[in-house]
């Protein structure tokens, strides 16, 4: 499969040249997924497919196409290629649109990064089914208020393979095994809360198959009852299965595009000191299992351990090569590899010390969220306002769920007022982000 796709892209960059392009850039990606989904303890739907895509980029005189297609017979893909390049040349000229500096693309070795799991394809239909009923046992039944559950298992083999004109070529392959169940319940007055948990691993052996369905029981259960409660500051604690949603706007602030779109509230803030000056993002591309981890971007860069906020003050934006050469800057990496959050500059490892437990202990009173209903942030200004759900505790004890609730304010005010950050990732994500505590944040409710 490796080789078919490597020669795929190797045939592709010949006929682009032939068809007159000063520089392409090719990848192809086979995608191979199944899942099991158990809907009322019954299999609803089962799903298995295996699927191919040829990306194409291609530069002309200053032009630029982006191409793609799954149709890779010598034939048809000439006359594809063919019909790209005549299409491009159409295009008005950019002579920002080219390939990255050589000397700062990946030249190494892809060396094992431990995300595929050789055991992928000896995992049996029957193992997968077994897994999604399970999950689906844990909840179906154990309590007359769930109405509707849905559980299911799903895993997925991704190879890529890409190379471009100045002579890079890189590859990865990565597996994934998840486990995942939602369920609504339903309250004294018709209300039907819903909840949801998944649990996720690249390696097989390790993904948490027990356990899922129970977690989201608990969590639709826990939702019945919900109060109003008034407008005003309450310390928010954010679950670190949700605290990624504040990160997200400081991530699209920092990235290339926003800025030379003059659409960001980081545009021109580089060594400025904005956020607490313990607060440290890291990106850390080349450690072991970790499914962000990566040795080089779309556009072959190569990534690059790199501290984003340190200590407060802006580090990096998120530069590709086109949006660098717009701000007159060097590129750095098109986004976020391997993302975590702390605020003593050490990446989580190892068992957490500082849960969610500890982090509504040391608060003592505020609102608990675990979940967001819509809302939006204003990439310009950094304003936001956010629908949520979740909790209101006190002595560190949840008391009771809340509705009707929104948050808002301002990135960097936000961030400003963070008092405590736990150690408590959720491991199978891209960001590592744990839970999160602030003070006096302005919730509206009645």
């Amino acid at each position: 499969m490796e080789e078919n796709i490597k020669n795929i892209v190797d045939r592709a960059l010949e006929m682009a040249k032939n068809a007159g392009c000063s520089d392409s850039r090719a990848g192809a990606e086979i995608s191979v997924q199944s899942s099991f989904s158990v809907r009322n303890n019954m299999l609803d739907r089962l799903n298995s497919s295996t699927g191919s895509t040829l990306f194409l980029q291609l530069f002309i005189d200053g032009r630029y196409g982006y191409y793609s297609t799954n149709r890779t017979d010598e034939k048809e893909l000439k006359e594809f290629i063919g019909k790209a390049a005549e299409a491009t040349k159409l295009i008005a000229p950019d002579h920002d649109r080219i390939l990255p500096p050589k000397e700062l693309l990946f030249k190494g070795e892809t060396k094992d990064l431990g995300q595929f799991d050789p055991s992928y394809n000896q995992i049996t239909p029957e193992e997968k089914r077994e897994i999604a009923f399970q999950c689906s046992k844990e909840i179906f039944e154990k309590d007359p208020r769930i109405i509707s559950t849905n559980c299911e298992y799903g895993d997925s083999l991704e190879s890529y393979y890409m190379a471009d004109t100045q002579g890079f070529c890189g590859e990865s392959k990565q597996t994934s095994f998840s486990v995942s169940a939602e369920c609504s319940a339903i309250d004294r007055d018709g209300a039907k809360p819903e909840a949801w948990w998944y649990e996720s691993s690249m390696n097989f052996s390790s993904l948490e198959k027990e356990g899922c369905g129970k977690i989201a029981m608990e969590r639709a259960l826990a939702r019945l009852g919900p109060r109003k409660m008034k407008s005003g500051l309450y310390n928010m604690v954010l679950e670190n299965s949700v605290a990624s949603r504040v990160v997200s706007p400081i991530i699209s602030a920092l990235n290339g595009s926003a800025i030379h779109q003059n659409n960001s509230f980081l545009a021109d803030k580089l060594g400025m000191k904005l956020f607490p000056e313990n607060l440290y993002i890291m990106d850390r591309p080349h450690l072991y299992g970790y499914e962000g981890s990566r040795f080089f971007d779309s556009e072959g860069l190569e990534t690059k351990s790199m501290n984003i906020i340190d200590g407060g003050v802006i580090q990096n934006y998120y530069l590709n090569t086109y949006n660098a050469r717009k701000l007159g800057m060097e590129p750095t990496i098109e986004g976020p590899s391997l993302l975590s959050l702390s605020l003593n500059n050490t990446f989580p490892t190892g068992i957490p010390k500082v849960t969610q437990k500890e982090v509504l202990n040391e608060c003592g009173k505020g609102i608990l969220v675990t979940g967001f209903n819509g809302g939006n942030s204003n990439s310009a200004s950094g304003d936001f306002s956010f629908g949520v759900q979740g909790f209101y505790f006190e002595n560190g004890i949840i008391l009771h769920p809340i509705k009707e609730m929104n948050v808002t304010g301002n990135i960097l005010e936000l961030w400003n007022s963070l008092k405590i950050s736990g150690d408590d990732p959720k491991r199978g994500s891209r960001w590592l982000i744990p839970t999160l505590m602030f003070e006096s944040v302005t919730f509206n409710g009645n």
